[in-house]
């Protein structure tokens, strides 16, 4: 825990001494009479029925883990959520080891250009959105000449201010510098996500993946913990969990650190590969919907809840999902208990 401690940084708040449960409680009473609410520390994804699930969102001092296999939806979520929370009115920092920024602004604005009049022609917004994510053309000059990118760079620019996007490097950006970008920028509540965490640097590099894993989460808890903030990293699964048809905790990499130290896990799974085959068989046509829904699962929750399957619908032309989801009603399986 030692070396942890160093990688939060010299600027990481200092360890405090014990204290008894009589200065504890006088310190709760000068915090409340201060004006300080604890659910100011909530950060509403804005996804519903999971932020009541997760009783407001997620939780300042919080490691949290999105897993999923490639392609379900992992970054598309988690980006969605940090344009919620920034539009709420919060500080959020995306260092994203997988995409440019120019390729994140684009899927942003493709969110935005949701609810903005589509112009007739929509191979129009569609190469727009592809010369952003490419640097051809800027957004400035898009909404000068189209109207629909116009209303998106409004939306855009709601929350433009307090989201910050990151390009990160596998071989550079580690602990000590995503820390130090938290540090520099945090100003209240903050969420700093992190896409993905087997991508964060270590120094000296570690040729055993757990061990690799293990550091990296204990480093990004103590981040969290030291510099009131929360974190959202997503996490890649193993070589056996890609042949799984649910994706479950024991089958990311380094699981045994994750499940240890993260304060949720969020595991989403294509939901017509998760649902039983005996709902499969039953009724077919209502089976073939099931391939446009994403299953949500809290795994571990902390705070609340665990063991919940939520169920979202894709929107991946936008690059998010309808936030207005649903619990699931079928049966799933559950490889650790049953063969089908």
């Amino acid at each position: 825990m030692d070396e942890v401690i160093e990688l939060a940084g010299a600027r990481a708040a200092p360890l405090r001494g014990p204290r008894t449960v009589a200065q504890l409680l006088t310190e709760l009473d000068a915090a409340a009479n201060a004006g300080a609410r604890p659910d100011s520390k909530v950060m509403g994804t804005g996804f519903d029925p999971l932020d009541q699930v997760m009783e407001g969102g997620i939780r300042q001092h919080d490691l949290v883990l999105v897993a999923g296999a490639p392609g379900i939806g992992k970054t598309v979520a988690a980006l969605q959520w940090a344009r919620s929370i920034a539009l709420s009115g919060h500080r959020v920092i995306y260092a994203c080891y997988e995409h440019e920024e120019p390729v994140l602004i684009a899927r942003l604005l493709a969110q935005e250009l949701r609810t903005t009049p589509v112009d007739k022609d929509p191979d129009l917004v569609r190469n727009g959105l592809r010369d952003i994510a490419e640097s051809r053309r800027s957004l400035s000059e898009l909404a000068a000449a189209t109207p629909a990118f116009a209303a998106g760079s409004r939306s855009l620019s709601a929350y433009a201010e307090r989201l910050w996007l990151v390009r990160a490097s596998g071989g550079r950006t580690g602990l000590k510098e995503l820390e130090q970008i938290a540090v520099e920028h945090r100003n209240g509540p903050m969420v700093l996500f992190i896409d993905y965490l087997q991508k964060v640097a270590i120094q000296p590099e570690q040729a055993d993946e757990g061990e690799k894993v293990l550091r990296i989460t204990e480093g990004l808890k103590e981040l969290a913990l030291s510099n009131d903030v929360a974190v959202v990293a997503v996490a890649a699964a193993d070589r056996t969990g890609l042949e799984a048809r649910r994706l479950r905790l024991h089958h990311l990499r380094g699981s045994s650190a994750l499940a240890y130290e993260s304060d949720v896990v969020i595991m989403l799974n294509d939901k017509a590969r998760a649902v039983s085959k005996v709902h499969l068989a039953y009724d077919p046509v209502r089976a073939e919907t099931y391939k446009h829904y994403v299953v949500f699962t809290i795994e571990k929750n902390r705070s609340g809840q665990a063991g919940i399957d939520m169920e979202f619908r894709k929107d991946f032309a936008h690059y998010r999902f309808d936030p207005r989801g649903g619990y699931v009603a079928e049966r799933l399986v559950d490889e650790r208990l049953f063969e089908e």
